[in-house]
């Protein structure tokens, strides 16, 4: 072999070997959440009760007021704090007694509770996915993106409800929020704010809802080629911002993995395709209906 030859061959072997630790290269770092069970057979005030005593009640506080000062507007601080004593006209039980006992035992006014629940809901954003391979299978992902990540991520975890001693249903949430933006009821459907996947061949929809109930529905379609559905915060039939398209990336990503091959790890990886992971992500939760067991959510750190 000729030098220019053998020259060519060491470039080469040098070239495999680079593009092999870059596809060796691993997703972001990633942590599962403090796992807790919550009994629906205890009183609503107690029911959180033992998951508060895995957080320093100091830390909550000062989250709880950070969350609040920094996204609720002082005019709804204003409207909701007096009125707080009429919290079950406001919100259905048992989340309003939930939330009584949450403000009691952190030490914080049932004006905050209101307001912090209501901050969860009106700030976060997020992808979700809802996807069915070539079996038939439904797989479900969803990234929480959210302000504040540094505490947020601190108070995520994942919440089994239990009943007479089984599992009624599942999910992650924050800490203080009594209601689940992501979970699962085992083998019978899955639910990432407005996506929601069954657990039979297309039972996969994405559902816009306005006040009033749903606005439209946008099921799955396998046979006409609609294998996953991607879903963010924008109405699905718009197009969005420049400066926050995490739709196109996904359905890209999702494109290349190609139907035969999709799964909860290669799910995992296209929800960690940026910008659908970004700075503001907080988790990334994969989960089917049909394998409950399989639920897994990841506490997200992007570099």
């Amino acid at each position: 072999m000729g030098q220019a030859a053998a020259r060519g061959a060491r470039l080469w072997g040098l070239l495999v070997l680079l593009c092999a630790a870059v596809a060796a290269v691993p997703a972001p770092p990633a942590a599962a959440p403090l796992l807790c069970n919550v009994s629906l057979d205890s009183p609503p005030e107690e029911r959180w009760l033992p998951v508060l005593q895995h957080f320093d009640p100091a830390f909550l506080r000062a989250a709880v007021a950070r969350v609040i000062d920094e996204s609720v507007p002082k005019w709804v601080h204003e409207v909701i704090r007096p009125v707080a004593a009429e919290l079950e006209f406001i919100m259905p039980q048992p989340f309003a007694r939930e939330i009584v006992g949450l403000c009691k035992a952190l030490g914080i006014s049932l004006g905050d509770g209101i307001l912090l629940n209501f901050a969860y809901e009106s700030t976060a954003f997020c992808t979700s996915i809802v996807a069915q391979d070539d079996q038939g299978n439904i797989y479900h992902g969803r990234n929480l993106d959210y302000d504040f990540v540094d505490i947020l991520s601190k108070i995520t975890i994942d919440v089994r409800f239990t009943q007479s001693g089984q599992v009624a249903y599942q999910g992650t949430t924050f800490l203080g929020y009594v209601g689940l933006w992501t979970g699962q009821s085992p083998r019978k459907f899955t639910i990432s704010g407005d996506e929601r996947g069954g657990v039979s061949p297309k039972e996969g929809m994405v559902i816009t809802r306005n006040r009033r109930g749903p606005a439209d529905l946008w099921p799955l379609d396998p046979l006409g080629g609609a294998w996953f559905r991607v879903e963010t915060n924008y109405d699905h039939w718009t197009t969005p911002p420049p400066f926050d398209d995490r739709r196109t990336p996904a359905i890209k990503a999702l494109n290349a993995t190609g139907q035969q091959n999709i799964n909860f790890d290669t799910l995992f990886k296209v929800l960690s395709v940026k910008p659908v992971l970004n700075n503001n992500t907080v988790y990334t939760t994969v989960m089917s209906a049909a394998l409950p067991d399989k639920y897994q959510t990841w506490i997200r750190t992007v570099k």
